[in-house]
C-alpha cells in the first residue's frame, strides 16, 4: 500500500557524496539494507497509507520558509530493534523550523501525520550489521528551497520513492 511523506530531496552531487559515506561503511565490513540512490531524502513529516491527497498538497503549499543551506554532519544511530545509521545536517534549527511549520500546516489542515519528536537525519543502513559511525563526512552542500510530497510503495520488489 503505498505510503505519503513529505521531504527535502537532494541534487545528484549531495546523494553522491551520501553514497560514498555507504561505500566507506561498506569497506569497514557494514552490511545491511542500504538506502539506494534515487530513495536518498530527509524526512519532514510521515503521513502514512490513510491521506487525502489535496489536504496534503495544500499544506504543503501554505509553507513559507527562508531559503537555507543543508550540509552533513556526524554519523549517528538510533536504538530500534533492527538499527539505523544516519548522516545528520549541520543547519538542525534551519531544518527543525522547517519541520515544525510543515507539521503546524498539516495540522491547521486536519491532516494526521505521525507526531514523533523530529531530529534531522538521512537514514543510510537500516539493519547494519554492526554499528559504525566514525567515517570521514565529505563536505558537501545544497540549498534547499522548497519541500516535496512523496510517495513510497514496492515496486517489483523494491521500496521506491517518487514526488507526487
Amino acid at each position: 500500500m503505498p505510503r505519503i511523506f513529505i521531504a527535502i530531496r537532494f541534487a545528484d552531487e549531495f546523494k553522491q557524496k551520501l553514497v560514498g559515506i555507504q561505500n566507506a561503511l561498506k569497506d569497514r565490513g557494514v552490511a545491511g539494507n542500504f538506502c539506494p540512490f534515487g530513495n536518498l531524502h530527509l524526512t519532514l513529516a510521515f503521513i502514512g497509507e490513510k491521506y487525502d491527497l489535496q489536504a496534503v498538497r495544500k499544506a504543503v503549499s501554505e509553507v513559507y520558509f527562508q531559503p537555507f543551506t543543508l550540509r552533513l554532519s556526524a554519523l549517528g544511530t538510533f536504538p530500534t530493534k533492527k538499527g539505523v545509521i544516519w548522516c545528520g545536517v549541520e543547519d538542525v534549527e534551519g531544518v527543525s523550523n522547517l519541520a515544525s511549520e510543515l507539521r503546524k500546516r498539516l495540522t491547521d489542515n486536519g491532516v494526521p501525520y505521525k507526531s514523533y519528536d523530529f531530529y534531522p537525519h538521512i537514514s543510510l543502513v537500516q539493519s547494519p550489521s554492526q554499528i559504525v559511525t566514525d567515517v570521514a563526512i565529505p563536505e558537501v552542500s545544497m540549498q534547499v528551497e522548497r519541500v516535496s510530497v512523496m510517495m513510497s510503495d514496492r515496486v517489483d520488489g523494491e521500496l521506491r520513492y517518487w514526488e507526487v
